[in-house]
């Protein structure tokens, strides 16, 4: 009987030793397969941020061989898709900008389909499929409801087809979304002055510079905000713009217009009492014989900020009188409105990046104060 005993126990530790060991192999091919995934995910992830560098430097067709690389490791990575697809944008190649981009789409990643949808409606946009352009980002706001980059873009494609109401009302929800986006401002701005709201694009060309004071496009919406003040003579050929360049290139020599800007009442603005504050500024400064664009530009934007600090109510609720209105009649009544004025002329006004260049301190706490509010005085007074 012991015998018999010491048989089965003997072919029992054999059948555990043998699950043992099948369980030790398996979990060494688990372990192994989870190693294998990480360092190709590694290598994948190493290859794209390679690819976004060689991006970032203007390198397109070398950043794509790199996202093709990791695509080579992971046929499925969206992130490489996704880069992709943005560098062939870049190359104005389009049609491979819009296929990249779709993939990336019908991979419902919802972190990178936003970026996409952007991606391919340019891309539409560009091989003159605006129509196109459109449907996909109301799809794509269908999926990603209330997305400011979304709505600037369909705004930006309804800009284009020359639907100025269709293209207020979609930047108008952009701005709603996100109150920090440089790029918003200035086709916000561009809008209302095509539409002929010429005083609530003075308030949104200024929203523009004071978030990007000093980049290739800030010197054009700084002479066009100049002549939206009658600071510079208004001209036939509109200053250039971005986003839509090849709309305002024109030959010839542009000539001047005097047309007067309308002066009815829009949202609860008499626009007349703007623009004779305007006109009695500039007149003023002439009569002192002051010829300094930056003085006139500061005295002439003060005296516009008044009246409508004269003029705002509690009963107007427009984003006008809301937002833009309280944020420049505190700006204008600050101590840095002077940096301030600056600050947002430096890309115009070579006397003003001189300025901004031997003046550290004082821009320092404008930022701050930007930033921060009167707390931020505080603490930079406190250190």
């Amino acid at each position: 009987m012991k015998q018999r005993l010491s048989f089965f126990y003997s072919i029992f530790i054999a059948q555990k030793s043998n699950s043992m060991i099948k369980y030790i192999l398996s979990l060494f091919i688990v372990l192994s397969s989870f190693f294998t995934l990480t360092a190709q995910n590694n290598a994948v992830q190493d290859l794209i941020q390679e690819g976004i560098a060689l991006h970032d430097s203007t390198l397109y067709r070398a950043a794509i061989k790199k996202f093709e690389q990791a695509l080579n490791i992971n046929p499925q990575s969206e992130y490489a898709l996704y880069e992709m697809s943005l560098s062939y944008l870049k190359l104005k190649d389009y049609k491979n900008a819009s296929k990249f981009s779709t993939e990336v789409i019908n991979s419902n990643d919802k972190e990178l389909s936003i970026g996409a949808y952007a991606i391919k409606s340019e891309a539409l946009a560009e091989m003159d499929k605006i129509d196109d352009a459109i449907k996909l980002l109301k799809e794509g706001l269908e999926k990603n409801e209330n997305n400011d980059l979304l709505h600037f873009n369909l705004a930006l494609n309804y800009y284009k087809k020359g639907d100025l109401d269709r293209a207020l009302v979609q930047i108008r929800k952009a701005i709603e979304v996100n109150k920090a986006s440089a790029g918003t401002y200035l086709l916000n701005a561009y809008i209302l002055s095509d539409k002929k709201l010429w005083v609530e694009s003075i308030l949104s060309f200024q929203m523009f510079l004071l978030l990007e004071p000093n980049s290739w496009r800030s010197k054009d919406a700084f002479a066009e905000l100049l002549q939206t003040l009658r600071i510079k003579p208004v001209t036939s050929q509109p200053v250039e713009r971005s986003f839509i360049q090849q709309q305002f290139k024109k030959s010839g020599t542009a000539e001047q217009v005097t047309d007067i800007p309308p002066l009815s009442t829009v949202d609860g603005l008499n626009r007349n009492f703007v623009y004779h504050a305007i006109t009695s500024t500039l007149d003023s400064l002439k009569t002192a014989k002051q010829d300094s664009t930056f003085v006139i530009f500061k005295d002439v934007n003060k005296a516009v900020v008044k009246i409508l600090e004269r003029e705002n109510t509690s009963e107007k609720t427009s984003i006008t009188w809301n937002f833009y209105v309280p944020f420049f009649s505190k700006l204008t009544e600050s101590d840095y409105y002077d940096t301030y004025c600056r600050y947002i002329s430096a890309a115009y006004l070579p006397e003003s990046m001189e300025w901004w260049n031997t003046h550290p301190d004082e821009a320092k706490k404008f930022i701050s104060w930007f930033e921060y509010g009167d707390e931020g005085e505080q603490d930079d007074a406190n250190r």
